[in-house]
């Protein structure tokens, strides 16, 4: 059996390995993965960023030949084939400023609604990005609703009104309908980023109440999506891990659970393993990763791979579907920035010399990416013998059969795993603080 092995450093300098054979030596001492009696948990979306408005700016000012090369190694099969992008309906905290499609007084006919801002950077770089990957599926996600429908009358900070629900719903259709008629089909939606927060009035958030989501994802999107002759699916809650409880609240309503295809996550509070008593309460239940980038901090847990590598293959081991990074670009400094966080981007590139420089996450998407095809199967394949303390793995068969093995040794000395495929074994050693890809 042929295999490939792709390694990486802590810092996440990646080389190709030599290829180990298979073989019939069993090795008692070494963990050993069973393949041949795998079973299938849930398959892949894919592995994404954010096209954000501060992105979008960063990479259209880019000379017309470093945009495009830069375009096609995020999206391209012979880069890092990425196949998921997620959009912001309005500014986020990373924007060259705060707006949202309908500023201003009070408008609650929506006379106003225009998404003329997104015409100077945002809609020409998605439009980009699908010449290049056809297939890429796109998330949209508001970070708040016109100001005017809050209780602060602000973008920044403040909670959703229940009375301007019914306008906020009309608000995110005329969304997904300008963008539709400018070829571009939103295939999932989000009612809230991070609805448990408004981050204390900093940055465009608001707060959304839970039975005001279940409102809208039950009764309120539904109807209208199906009016307007769109596609798009409900993603639901789009918050932290921790929030998992909010999350058993708002499904505990079949309207909401009907009408749903998946709830989003992200890891800044809380770990993956509180996804588990979802999937007891309600088998079937999909999950995606929705925003997690790297800091500008270079003494951060986030600056090693081995980090990533946990993170990642902790997210797809308990149910997650896709994981999206956070900014596609950013500066040297984390800019443009509203919020005053302390992000990186996938890559930065150089607010003086506009030079590119890929991020540790970016190292890290290299393992997964472009091995792991959509529609492949995270794997729970019995195990022998525990993994060594600081050791992960992650197993996955593409549609094409091949089987694509991440595993991370974040510990001080060499480690191994086994893998039983086929009859035949196969030892991967990862030595001290590596982490490594092997396709089968």
């Amino acid at each position: 059996m042929m295999q490939k092995i792709l390694k990486s450093d802590p810092s996440g300098f990646c080389y190709e390995a030599e290829n180990q054979p298979f073989s019939g030596s069993f090795y008692y001492n070494s963990p050993c993965f069973d393949l041949d009696r795998a079973e299938s948990s849930h398959k892949v979306l894919g592995f994404g960023a954010s096209l954000t408005d501060a992105s979008c700016y960063l990479i259209h000012r880019l000379p017309e030949a470093e945009r495009e090369k830069l375009l096609h190694d995020f999206f391209a099969p012979d880069g890092l084939a990425l196949s998921v992008a997620r959009l912001n309906v309005g500014s986020s905290d990373y924007a060259t400023c705060a707006y949202s499609y309908d500023d201003g007084p009070e408008d609650p006919k929506l006379e106003r609604f225009s998404i003329e801002h997104d015409r100077q950077w945002i809609i020409p770089t998605v439009k980009a990005a699908l010449k290049i990957n056809p297939e890429l599926r796109l998330l949209a996600s508001p970070w708040s609703p016109p100001g005017w429908m809050k209780t602060t009358d602000s973008l920044c900070g403040g909670w959703m009104r229940a009375k301007y629900l019914p306008v906020f719903a009309d608000y995110l259709i005329k969304y997904l309908q300008a963008y539709r008629d400018e070829g571009i089909d939103i295939h999932s939606l989000t009612m809230q980023n991070e609805p448990n927060t408004d981050q204390n009035g900093k940055m465009p958030q608001s707060l959304l109440h839970p039975d005001f989501e279940m409102e809208l994802v039950g009764q309120l999107m539904p109807p209208r999506l199906k009016a307007a002759g769109l596609n798009t699916a409900i993603w639901l809650y789009d918050h932290n891990y921790s929030g998992w409880k909010r999350v058993l609240y708002e499904l505990s309503d079949p309207e909401v659970r009907k009408n749903i295809e998946a709830v989003a996550f992200h890891p800044y509070s809380g770990t993956p393993d509180m996804l588990e008593p979802l999937r007891e309460a309600y088998p079937g239940i999909r999950f995606q990763l929705t925003e997690k980038g790297p800091n500008l901090r270079k003494d951060s847990a986030e600056s090693s791979i081995l980090w990533w590598c946990r993170t990642i293959n902790g997210a797809l081991n308990h149910g997650c579907e896709s994981f999206f990074g956070w900014n596609f670009a950013l500066t040297e400094n984390g800019t443009p920035n509203l919020g005053g966080f302390d992000c990186a981007g996938l890559v930065e590139i150089h607010s003086r010399t506009s030079a590119i420089t890929p991020s540790v996450q970016y190292h890290a998407f290299r393992h997964y990416a472009p091995y792991i095809r959509r529609g492949a199967e995270v794997l729970r394949a019995p195990l022998n013998l525990p993994l060594e303390d600081g050791v992960n793995c992650l197993l996955v068969r593409n549609p094409d059969g091949s089987v694509v093995t991440v595993a991370g040794n974040a510990g001080p000395k060499m480690s191994s795993v086994q893998i039983k495929y086929r009859g035949q074994y196969l030892k991967l050693s990862l030595g001290a603080e590596s982490m490594l890809t092997a396709v089968l």
